[in-house]
């Protein structure tokens, strides 16, 4: 049961590139006036949302069940743990530094948060 309600969180964070485009491409297209910047910004941020997939695996997850352990859980660390790792594979594997470096950070930190928030919310309705 807890590995099903694990799971259903891992897959809900999976949907911060789409949040985090939709909301980027929404803010550019207003400001900008040019309707197709919208997409090309969400289908950057989609075509980075590996960087949100290692992040959760090798940062959030390993950070959550430390936590969790030792009865620390709190948003803070979860969130900071998926920025260090947005950096860190954004670092490797897209970006130095820019722009992009900052947006998958702050991607990746999105999905450590709909993780923990999606999280708690099944295990309060258990």
């Amino acid at each position: 049961m807890v590995k099903r309600q694990v799971a259903k969180a891992v897959g809900y964070s999976l949907l911060s590139p789409l949040i985090i485009g939709i909301v980027l491409g929404s803010y550019y297209a207003l400001v900008t006036g040019q309707s197709k910047i919208l997409f090309q910004i969400l289908m950057t941020a989609v075509a980075n949302a590996h960087i949100v997939g290692l992040s959760m695996a090798f940062f959030v997850l390993p950070a959550y069940t430390l936590l969790l352990r030792y009865n620390k859980l709190s948003y803070s660390g979860v969130l900071t743990a998926g920025m260090l790792g947005g950096a860190l594979f954004s670092y490797l594997f897209v970006a130095g530094s820019g722009m992009v470096f900052i947006i998958n950070a702050v991607m990746a930190a999105v999905g450590g948060g709909l993780f923990l928030f999606s999280l708690r919310r099944n295990v309060r309705r258990a």
